[in-house]
């Protein structure tokens, strides 16, 4: 949903919701005429109810719903209960008495029970409302995306139904050539075992959403190697990994990018200013880190679509509970990603 369309559905809402409003004021006021206090009530009362919707809607909902904070969403729901009637108060009892000379309660009602009670009709009200249109914004941000998501997919898979050999006979013919060549050239046979290695994890392990992290970590070492031996295998390239048990899963191909990315752009061939990859599992969160050194005249494609579609992945499948920061300067490039461990 765009601003722009969240906008115009709340215009709509509030226009119906006061006109049925003061219809019902007109018709419960038994033809008295309308004076100063009762327009400056309605305008005053409805203002109320908009700050207690807004308040629940873009702040409570916002940072407890999708961080599963069920315990301080039940606490701010409380909360506006009570701040409803507080308002509610604050602008009758005392800013209107002091414009036109009257109450709206009796001065024996302030401040007791019966005050709350008598406005909870109200403030239950707009706490629902803004609940329900906050989980209708979410539902369909989230269904918008998924549909996103599923359509580059789907133009993914029919882009390489269009370039696909048979998988069966690219692999049965990469392992022939190891078989030749692993007695008389056993390193480009173990070379060609790597490379035979990704593909097979790349056509099969793709079509998974949710991969080992072992083999994901394998994926990587072996894309690394096989870079590594363009150029005789002297890059600066440190990979490490911590606390990585059997069994633990992350959507599949996550990471490659970032490492893509860095041997692409940084200076690998400088051992004093190493490519740097750390992989830590700590407390149920994966620690994801790469770092390197590059030239000044390459740009990185930190807004192009690679880092457009994992960003949007990251949005949907771990939404406000996950971080992915960059740091750049004018010679040195870091990214670093956390995500849970579901």
């Amino acid at each position: 949903m765009t601003k722009k369309q969240e906008t115009l559905l709340h215009i709509g809402f509030w226009l119906i919701f006061f006109g049925l409003n003061f219809l019902s004021d007109l018709i419960g006021s038994k033809n008295e005429a309308l004076n100063l206090w009762s327009i400056l009530q309605f305008i005053g009362f409805s203002i109320i109810q908009m700050i207690v919707f807004y308040i629940n809607y873009a702040w409570i909902c916002k940072f407890t719903i999708l961080q599963k904070r069920w315990l301080l969403l039940f606490l701010g729901q409380l909360l506006l209960l009570f701040v409803f009637p507080v308002l509610r108060d604050l602008f009758e009892e005392v800013l209107l008495y002091k414009i036109t000379g009257n109450h709206n309660y009796a001065d024996r009602y302030r401040f007791t029970f019966f005050y709350v009670y008598d406005n909870s009709f109200y403030s239950v009200r707009m706490v629902l409302l803004s609940l329900v249109f906050y989980s209708l914004k979410t539902i369909w941000n989230t269904n918008q995306q998924m549909n996103e998501l599923l359509l580059q997919h789907k133009q993914v898979e029919l882009q390489n139904l269009k370039n696909q050999l048979s998988p069966h006979f690219l692999f049965n013919t990469l392992n022939s050539f190891y078989a030749d060549l692993i007695d008389t050239q056993p390193k480009t046979a173990e070379d060609l075992l790597k490379l035979s290695e990704m593909l097979r994890y790349v056509t099969y392990e793709n079509e998974n959403d949710r991969v080992d992290l072992e083999d994901e970590i394998q994926f990587i070492a072996n894309y690394i190697a096989l870079f590594s031996r363009r150029f005789d295998h002297q890059l600066a390239i440190h990979f490490q990994s911590s606390g990585v048990e059997e069994k633990v899963q992350i959507p599949s191909l996550l990471l490659i990018h970032f490492v893509e990315n860095a041997l692409k752009h940084g200076l690998a061939t400088d051992p004093k200013r190493p490519i740097n990859i750390t992989l830590r599992v700590a407390n149920q969160l994966l620690s994801f880190s790469v770092e390197n050194h590059y030239i000044a005249s390459e740009h990185y494609d930190e807004r192009g679509i690679g880092y457009k579609n994992i960003r949007q992945r990251l949005e949907l499948l771990y939404p406000k509970n996950h971080l992915l920061q960059v740091a750049q300067t004018q010679d040195f490039y870091r990214v670093n990603l956390q995500i849970p461990l579901l």
